[in-house]
């Protein structure tokens, strides 16, 4: 799709610089990073990306904070479509195995700099296992739509002849679509219909997610529920009501099981899943700006 001269893929990924990081078993993976112009960066933010994301998601973020004297990092997570080993997509889920890539990112390219985190989604989980098991340190954490509950929860029959399954069959894959909506399109992440149709074609979308997968992230979204009171960095948690994840209602019970002192969440009843391409994009933008211009350099 375009917009102007230009593809939705490359609008996405503009103002940013491609490089390569290497993971904690030296696995090398690409990512993107957004730099201020012509000055050193007043500090690093990094971004993780969702389910079947990959760095260009978090363009608008990027642009954003970069225009601000930020450098912004956005990797690409093991196991998930820009992965170069592709029999690790769909199939890779290991929460230890992520922490160890997170901390050998940040000791490699950012070293002892301050930094922020934001995790979008699958990423707010990712982030915040992260942060409670110490692989990462940040000053200020922003949580994007962090899928903690389904809207409808899978019956507990289910997920226990899944876990059995995932065991003699751990690589047959399903759509997890299929557990939110009931069909293995994807539902409205968002009102700009341009960038629900760039969604369905891009190249790094993982079409399906293997049985040891998806048992192991229903097991990421109960650790996450379980772990949120040991948070302790001042939080931002920002919060759908056209979810197509989950209610509102979910969304605020996870928010007040937050354990760190200094925690805020914004809701935007008018916008849907992807919050910084939608509707509410100026104001989410906004928001996570001023979060991090509240600590002084």
């Amino acid at each position: 799709m375009t917009t102007g001269s230009l593809t939705t893929a490359e609008r996405m990924a503009q103002g940013s610089r491609s490089f390569t990081w290497r993971g904690a078993d030296g696995t090398p993976f690409p990512g993107l990073v957004w730099e201020p112009d012509d000055m050193p960066a007043r500090k690093h933010v990094l971004c993780i990306h969702g389910l079947s994301g990959a760095a260009a998601d978090c363009g608008p973020v990027g642009q954003r904070l970069s225009a601000e004297g930020y450098a912004v990092w956005a990797i690409n997570l093991r196991g998930q479509g820009l992965d170069p080993d592709s029999t690790r997509c769909g199939h890779f889920l290991e929460t230890e195995g992520w922490r160890a890539d997170l901390t050998t990112f940040v000791e490699s390219t950012i070293g002892k700099e301050p930094i922020h985190l934001v995790g979008e989604s699958m990423g707010a989980l990712v982030a915040l296992d992260a942060v409670v098991h110490r692989a990462l340190h940040p000053q200020r954490l922003v949580l994007a739509v962090p899928v903690t509950e389904i809207r409808t929860p899978v019956p507990g029959w289910l997920i226990s002849t899944m876990g059995m399954a995932a065991k003699v069959v751990p690589r047959v894959k399903l759509s997890p679509m299929r557990f939110v909506h009931h069909k293995i399109s994807i539902p409205r992440l968002t009102a700009d219909d341009e960038y629900m149709a760039y969604l369905k074609n891009i190249p790094h979308r993982v079409n399906g997610f293997s049985l040891k997968f998806l048992t192991s992230f229903h097991d990421l979204m109960e650790e996450t529920r379980k772990n949120a009171a040991h948070l302790q960095v001042p939080t931002l948690m920002l919060s759908a009501g056209h979810d197509a994840f989950t209610r509102p209602d979910q969304s605020q019970s996870f928010f007040d099981s937050l354990g760190a002192a200094e925690k805020e969440h914004v809701f935007y009843p008018q916008s849907h899943h992807l919050l910084w391409h939608d509707v509410d994009t100026a104001a989410v933008l906004e928001r996570i700006s001023r979060w991090f211009g509240e600590v002084k350099p």
